[in-house]
């Protein structure tokens, strides 16, 4: 199907509508004169359809049309715009300008896309008279008129030689793009391209022209025209697949690999995945950097192992940084990548126990519900000793709430339990200070023992102990009838000597004032081998007390006790 001129060249109204540079009189440091982009020029205003171009180039067109039409005496000769074909009259309101300040006045371009005109019909002419008409493109090329090139295509279908299409490539391709000068380098590139000739010299011709784009690192716009000249090797090919990967172009890097089945290499893809992770860069990208190995390739497959592993094994367990509570915030960066690479297949059992171990080093509400998953989901093990130190750390902070997350991780039951006591034990243990008063303590492990269900001797005994300590006797009652929790000897001793002398200090003389002194001994095992000794040690204390009223009858009660021993 036959396209006009006029609906490929994107005429700007800045850009001369035959060379296809711009018309603004402005050249960067460097650059050679000799080109149109950078000159100041006489610039030609057709009135009739506003195209601009230069002077000089508008005269060349008119030149081409003229030797053109003596080559094919079938092509009438008619002066009209090189752009729209519309026929150009010697009109006052043709004007040439000669500054850039004038263009700003200028109105934009009216005419609509026309069909192909007469000039650029297809026509079917002698071997003989081609031949003739041949020699044209290299003047058309040597001018830079591509109104004129277009033309030779669409009418008689000549195209680009290689070498012609090297000369013109290389010529469009400025020693650097600004804003200047972009549209109109990707615009002759462009047109470059459509008209080339579709042969293995034209080819190797576009793939150097890639290097050398990709040498310069300039233009990505210029990049993707010539990945859609479907001209490029498989070699192209994946150095244009790795360069969009370096600039986070992965839309356009996963169009190459779906079009044209490459895909990244396992060094590339390491190297891209250690930079991304560095970096701290989002899971959105780290998934298009996936996307683009082939899923069968086993080198792929082993580079992704290996780095799960590597990121997984960093020494920073049990470190501030690994809370994320830094600049870097390294948890979250180290959470996200492994969390991607594991959704995308990538398995290594080792890699998901240490980071399931990391998760529960930050002893964060975030880090122990990702353990959780990597329980669940990849199932990740941990050494239950591990989890049993986190408990303890999270009792010596304070962070209670957090055991309720910390036991489920364990792999069973059996090893659960053992470290649920373990930390109630260590929390029985904990002064009132640590809970802010006797009273939050006792409700703290009050709340520990019935949430948990399961307990030690040695827990329970502590609580006892701690009950009695603080005369809490409705409390120590329960815990021996609920929890069998049992006083030890030395605990009652120290009781009953010093409720002796609070009740010597105070001077009282009724028995009743004795009943906390006499109540811990419901709470002791009367078989308990220590007991007996215990009780005489206090009778002998309190005997060498100096007299006070109850003396007597405190005595005499301990020695009843002790006669009823058993043995």
């Amino acid at each position: 199907m036959s396209v006009s001129y006029h609906s490929i060249c994107q005429a700007d109204k800045h850009y001369c509508t035959v060379c296809l540079s711009t018309v603004i009189p402005y050249r960067m440091r460097g650059e050679p004169k000799n080109i149109h982009s950078w000159q100041e020029k006489d610039v030609f205003i057709i009135a009739k359809c506003k195209h601009l171009m230069h002077m000089d180039c508008f005269q060349n067109w008119q030149e081409h049309c003229q030797d053109l039409s003596k080559r094919d005496p079938s092509l009438p000769l008619v002066t009209c715009c090189p752009t729209c074909k519309t026929e150009v009259k010697k009109e006052p309101e043709n004007r040439m300008v000669y500054s850039t300040l004038c263009l700003d006045h200028c109105d934009r371009a009216e005419t609509q896309d026309p069909k192909p005109s007469f000039l650029e019909t297809p026509v079917q002419i002698p071997p003989q008279s081609l031949d003739t008409v041949k020699p044209s493109m290299d003047k058309a090329l040597s001018a830079n008129n591509f109104s004129a090139m277009w033309q030779l295509k669409s009418r008689y279908g000549i195209t680009l030689s290689a070498a012609q299409l090297k000369e013109l490539l290389w010529q469009s391709l400025p020693p650097s793009f600004h804003w200047y000068v972009t549209p109109s380098a990707h615009n002759k590139i462009r047109m470059a391209l459509d008209l080339m000739t579709h042969d293995d010299a034209s080819k190797w011709v576009v793939c150097d022209f890639l290097k050398e784009v990709l040498k310069r690192d300039q233009s990505e716009t210029v990049v993707k025209l010539l990945v859609a000249s479907k001209m490029l090797s498989e070699n192209a090919l994946k150095e244009t697949l790795n360069y969009f990967i370096s600039k986070g172009r992965f839309d356009d890097a996963e169009d190459i690999k779906e079009q044209y089945d490459v895909s990244i290499n396992s060094a590339k893809l390491k190297g891209e995945l250690v930079k991304a992770y560095e970096s701290g860069k989002s899971t959105w990208d780290l998934k298009h950097i996936l996307s683009l190995y082939d899923k069968d390739n086993m080198p792929c497959i082993v580079t992704l192992r290996d780095i799960l592993k590597t990121v997984a094994m960093q020494p920073q367990d049990y470190s501030p940084e690994l809370l994320g509570q830094n600049h870097s915030n390294f948890f979250d960066n180290y959470m996200g990548f492994i969390n991607t690479l594991l959704s995308h297949g990538v398995r290594e059992q080792m890699a998901v126990d240490v980071a399931m171990t990391k998760a529960v080093s930050t002893l964060s509400h975030k880090g122990l519900k990702w353990a959780y998953e990597l329980k669940t989901n990849y199932q990740a093990k941990m050494d239950p000793a591990k989890l049993r130190v986190a408990m303890d750390r999270a009792v010596d902070l304070d962070k209670l709430f957090l055991l309720e997350l910390i036991t489920p991780l364990f792999a069973n039951g059996k090893d659960a339990e053992v470290a649920i006591i373990g930390s109630l034990e260590s929390l029985a243990s904990k002064p009132d200070q640590y809970f802010g008063g006797y009273r939050d303590a006792k409700k703290t492990l009050k709340e520990q023992l019935e949430r948990i269900g399961c307990w030690s001797s040695k827990a329970v005994n502590t609580l006892i102990k701690r009950a009695v300590e603080n005369n809490d006797f409705s409390w120590a009652n329960e815990l021996n009838r609920k929890y069998n929790a049992c006083l030890d000897p030395e605990t009652l001793k120290n009781h009953i000597l010093k409720e002796a002398n609070y009740v010597k200090r105070r001077g009282h003389t009724q028995p009743d004032y004795l009943a906390d002194l006499f109540a811990p001994l419901q709470l002791i095992e009367r078989d308990n081998p220590g007991l007996p000794n215990a009780i005489q040690t206090a009778v002998d204390q309190i005997c060498r007390m100096e007299n006070f009223p109850l003396q007597q009858c405190i005595i005499d009660k301990l020695i009843e006790f002790s006669d009823s021993l058993p043995g």
